[in-house]
Parts: C-alpha cells; sequence; structure tokens
C-alpha cells in the first residue's frame, strides 16, 4: 500500500499573520505610504528591473497576451468586479502594464510600436497603482481562466506580472514579511515551534490513531500549532480518513507546510525551495504520494514548474 505523505497549509493569500516569532522582522509602522517598497532601488531601477521580466516572455505567454479578443468574460468571472462593479478590478485591466509591456518590447510589431510611440512605458506610478490590483485585489483563483473562451490562463499571467513586481522590490509589505520569513524558516512558522503538546491535545480531542510506528516511513508524528485551533481540527479529521481506510501516512517536520508564498508573491526562487521541500521530502522517507489540501495555492505551486526542476514527471504522485 503506498505510503500517504500528508501535508497541511495554511493561508498564504495576504492575510496579515503575525505569530509571536515575527518579532523583529515587523513592518516600519512609523510610515504608511500609499504602496510599499523593498530595497532601496530608484524608481527607475524599479521600472527597469520589472520591465526586464516582462521582456522575457515565453511562447505560451506570448501566445496568450496575443489571442485576447477582448470579449469581457473574464470580467464576469471576477468576484472583485462582480461585487464593486469597477471596471478596474477586470481581469485584462490587471495585466495592462504587462500587456504594454509585451506589445512594445517582445510582440512581432514591437520596433513599429515604439517608433511610432503607440505604447508608452510604464511607469512607477503606475506599478504602484498596480500593486493594489495585482495582490490586493486578485486571489488568482482562476476562475477567469476557466471561462475564457480562448483558453487564456489568466491566473498564470498575474502570477507572471507579480514576479516582475517582486524583482523591482514592489510588494505588499505584509507579503514580503511573510516571504521573509519563509526563505529563514522554510515555512510561515519556525519548524521549532511545531508542539507537541498541541498534537496530543488534538488526539485526546478528536481521538486519532497516530500513525507513528516502526511501520511507518517515518517516526514523525503529525504536529500542529495550538495558534491555529481550526487548522488542527482539519488535521485530526483528515488523520482519522486516512486511518479508516488503512493508508500508512505521516507529516514530516522536513515538509509539513504547503502553503508557497514564492507562488503567491511572484518569488519563483522560493516558490522552488518550497515545493521540493515537500517532493524531496517524500522521496527521502519513501512516500509514493503527497495529498495537498488546497490553501496557499498548495496545489497550483507544486505543479506548475514542475518540468523545469524536475523533468517531465515529478518523482512521487501529488494529489488535491
Amino acid at each position: 500500500m503506498h505510503a500517504f505523505f500528508f501535508v497541511f497549509s495554511r493561508g498564504a493569500t495576504g492575510v496579515r499573520l503575525q505569530p509571536p516569532e515575527w518579532r523583529g522582522m515587523s513592518a516600519d509602522t512609523t510610515t504608511k505610504p500609499a504602496f510599499d517598497r523593498q530595497g532601496d532601488q530608484s524608481d527607475e531601477a524599479r521600472v527597469d528591473a520589472a520591465a526586464r521580466v516582462r521582456i522575457e516572455f515565453g511562447i505560451t505567454a506570448a501566445v496568450h497576451l496575443e489571442s485576447c479578443v477582448k470579449c469581457g468574460l473574464c470580467a464576469e468571472a471576477c468576484h472583485f468586479y462582480r461585487t464593486t462593479g469597477d471596471p478596474k478590478y477586470t481581469p485584462i485591466h490587471k495585466l495592462e502594464p504587462f500587456r504594454r509591456a509585451y506589445f512594445r518590447e517582445a510582440s512581432s510589431l514591437a520596433p513599429l510600436v515604439r517608433k511610432l510611440g503607440l505604447i508608452r512605458t510604464p511607469t512607477i506610478r503606475d506599478l504602484e497603482q498596480w500593486q493594489e490590483l495585482l495582490y490586493d485585489s486578485c486571489t488568482m483563483c482562476g476562475r477567469c481562466t476557466l471561462i475564457c473562451p480562448m483558453g487564456i490562463d489568466i491566473a498564470e499571467l498575474v502570477k507572471e506580472a507579480r514576479h516582475g513586481m517582486f524583482v523591482a522590490g514592489l510588494v505588499p509589505e505584509r507579503l514580503a514579511l511573510m516571504d521573509r520569513a519563509a526563505r529563514q524558516w522554510g515555512s510561515l512558522r519556525r519548524p521549532a515551534r511545531i508542539s507537541r503538546t498541541s498534537s496530543t491535545k488534538c488526539q485526546e480531542t478528536v481521538a486519532w490513531r497516530s500513525p507513528a510506528t516502526s511501520n511507518t516511513p517515518t517516526s514523525s508524528s503529525p504536529r500542529r500549532q495550538p495558534s491555529y485551533p481550526e487548522h488542527t481540527k482539519a488535521m485530526a479529521a483528515a488523520a482519522k480518513i486516512l486511518n479508516r481506510t488503512g493508508e500508512r501516512w505521516t507529516m514530516h517536520q522536513g515538509g509539513f507546510d504547503a502553503s508557497n508564498i514564492g507562488f503567491n508573491n511572484g518569488d519563483l526562487e522560493l516558490q522552488e525551495k518550497l515545493t521540493r521541500a515537500l517532493v524531496d521530502t517524500a522521496v527521502k522517507i519513501g512516500a509514493k504520494t503527497v495529498l495537498l489540501p488546497e490553501c496557499g495555492h498548495a496545489y497550483g505551486a507544486a505543479l506548475g514548474s514542475r518540468q523545469v526542476w524536475y523533468g517531465s514527471a515529478l518523482p512521487v504522485r501529488i494529489i488535491h
């Protein structure tokens, strides 16, 4: 029977999480600009950094941008637009700087577009405005992608646009803080903080059976922080299901957190690091399947760039 490597995830979509170990890493609250910046780059350097990323268009991104027929169906799928009725929240508008960069720098007519000045270069003010649209006004849920009659992966284009913003140092500070935490600890919280006490309490409350025996691929038992009681209950419920079906499963401290803040922020290096922590740990302990709940774009982050990181196929099966 396959060994399940069960991974729990927590939100990574902009929720203000301030666990105790983030002390000393918090953002400056003495000043509150209308937008956030990281690093000390000049405005010109930020625009250039974002533009360099955006002109490295792959074939897929180019085809998607060329295929848009401006039908507006994606707007009707977006819950931000449906709720507010404000045209600025339409998915196509959120991608406007990305579209401009493509048609000005990388399209087949780019030399003519530049010569005639048909499309102006995005400015730092444009990027500051789009920080809110790309991060705070989009969850990359994929509803727009599913409804597009041309098959354009709009959510993926938003992720690529976020990568340009990340390189330019124009990520909302609360997300940048989470990014720094994940880079340092491999999770939004220190693995050492995962409490055995909370796991024991969870077992007593929900009456689940820990699979940590000599027959399991690892001796580590599932754990969960006491500060997330609703998630602890969900983990215990999943454990009961897996035990009931007779699966051999575990949660491992080397790869217990599926939420991928790198994917969410456009930090591709961190996205790979966090995904590899899950997959490589599963391979190390002999698990054949990684079971991912959905939160923090866990599934999309794990599968999105698998061909770049692992070749044509992942070394383990990932199910959603």
